[in-house]
């Protein structure tokens, strides 16, 4: 499982003498019990289904629903059980705020301006997004598991792509491509989507060691850039541009060149590549005669849901209005633009969505949930990057980084409140903070095993050394 090295002779110029050479990948380990491996296979497939949408895409394309969820989802959140995932997650702290904020979703209920509307949306919330917390965070055993996590959704990216070729819809967005059906149709959603799927395809561009692997991935990852800017989603545009000023601040030389050298030239090719309306809406951030008209409607909408959404916040601080009801209390209680009702919109704001529909201690929950999780991430990686040795596990963490701070600030202009992605960033947070303490612990062990016989002029004829930078690594875990 480790990508350890083993110690290679290097001929010196002073004779042949043995040094230590740079980290080998050691054989992979697997799991031994069928019941967890077939339980990770069910779950590996079901973080690419919902990640690659291909349970909507199968009804788009096939015309008939073949519950791919229901087929993947409950064999292996039946292997969770057995395989005990359920109590290794919950042995994290990140696990029990997303816990506490589903049971503060059910709390809510009975104080809801719709009881059965936000009953049925809390149920499907613990029934299929929740279950992707300890499917993804319960099931993962080794880093070589959460590696496939990872390559997981990189081919759910890939087949996002392909579906915005296949299934592209502009005509109904207004010259913006979204797509013809499904959870994340709208433009904005799909932008959001791509903004969490990506960063993982950028990992696998950067830290693969096939050629061929590298420059597919590249050339998805420059797709995916122009396909987010195509949906002419501002909040989208936002989200890419903190994530790059992300990845200048916190990322290593080589991905900061990485990230440059393409920027120098992709930004050129899709201003030139970008339809003349799209590039409007995109830079369409006032109100002045030069806007786009829909982009400043849009624009006052949203300032008037975001001002609602904390008004109500503050009326009903405890339980709020209920699960998934600000639509329906904003439409009945507000008059706009001389109608007798409201927009009836969501708050198009993630994180006031929740406060509003769910209080206060909900807010809290949620976004301790979120914080949670980043500090996890924040966590491996500082430790990861300071252990030569453990450069992959460095690059991985960051990557789930990047892909987090791209999606909550996307998720800042949308509601997006009770969907699956924040609980598997949580799960995948929870497994690599594990297998990558276990991989610390088992790498710096080994730089501590005896070393190959080699020649040098010692008596004996032979001498093992070990470098000083795994000697460090072995002192700094042991400490």
């Amino acid at each position: 499982m480790s990508d350890h090295a083993d110690i290679l002779p290097r001929v010196s110029l002073g004779g042949f003498r043995p040094v230590a050479g740079a980290p080998q990948p050691a054989p992979i380990e697997r799991p031994s019990d069928p019941v967890q491996v077939m339980a990770f296979g069910l779950g590996l497939l079901l973080l690419f289904v919902r990640t690659g949408m291909l349970h909507e895409l199968q009804v788009r394309l096939v015309g008939i629903d073949l519950h791919l969820l229901w087929v993947f989802g409950l064999p292996a959140l039946l292997g969770v059980v057995l395989a005990g995932g359920i109590q290794r997650t919950l042995r994290s702290r990140t696990a029990w705020y997303w816990i506490g904020f589903a049971a503060w979703m059910a709390l809510t209920v009975p104080g809801s301006v719709w009881k059965m509307g936000s009953a049925l949306l809390f149920l499907s919330y613990v029934r299929v997004d929740l279950i992707m917390l300890f499917i993804v965070g319960g099931l993962v055993y080794t880093w070589w598991q959460c590696k496939m996590m990872m390559y997981a959704i990189a081919g759910g990216a890939v087949v996002d792509l392909l579906a915005a070729r296949l299934l592209v819809k502009e005509a109904g967005y207004g010259d913006r491509l979204g797509l013809e059906s499904g959870s994340i149709a709208n433009p904005n959603d799909f932008a959001a989507h791509l903004l969490l799927t990506l960063p993982f395809l950028l990992w696998v561009a950067l830290s693969t060691k096939s050629v061929v692997l590298r420059l597919f991935a590249l050339a998805c990852v420059a797709l995916g850039a122009y396909t987010i800017l195509r949906t002419a989603s501002r909040g989208a545009l936002v989200a890419l541009v903190v994530a790059a000023l992300f990845m200048l601040w916190r990322g290593t030389v080589p991905q900061r060149l990485a990230l440059l050298a393409c920027a120098s030239v992709l930004v050129p090719a899709l201003l030139v590549a970008l339809p003349k309306e799209t590039l409007q809406r995109l830079t369409s951030f006032s109100n002045d005669a030069s806007a786009l008209q829909e982009a400043v409607g849009s624009s006052t909408a949203r300032a008037y849901l975001l001002r609602k959404s904390v008004a109500y916040t503050f009326e009903h601080p405890i339980f709020g209005v209920g699960v998934g009801q600000f639509s329906w209390y904003e439409g009945t209680h507000n008059r706009v633009g001389g109608t007798t009702h409201g927009q009836w919109q969501q708050a198009h704001n993630t994180y006031t969505q929740v406060s509003s529909e769910c209080g206060i201690p909900g807010f809290f929950l949620f976004v301790a949930g979120i914080v949670s999780t980043w500090r996890l991430l924040n966590s491996t990686w500082r430790q990861a990057r300071r252990r030569p040795d453990c450069k992959d596990i460095a690059a991985a963490s960051f990557f789930v980084m990047l892909a987090m701070v791209a999606f909550c600030t996307a998720i800042f202009f949308l509601s997006f409140a009770y969907l699956f992605y924040l609980p598997a960033l949580a799960g995948l947070g929870i497994a690599l903070d594990r297998t990558a303490r276990a991989e610390f612990s088992s790498r710096a062990a080994r730089a501590l095993e005896p070393q190959q016989p080699s020649w040098g002029d010692s008596p004996s004829g032979f001498r093992g050394r070990i470098s000083p930078g795994l000697a460090r690594t072995a002192r700094q875990a042991a400490s």
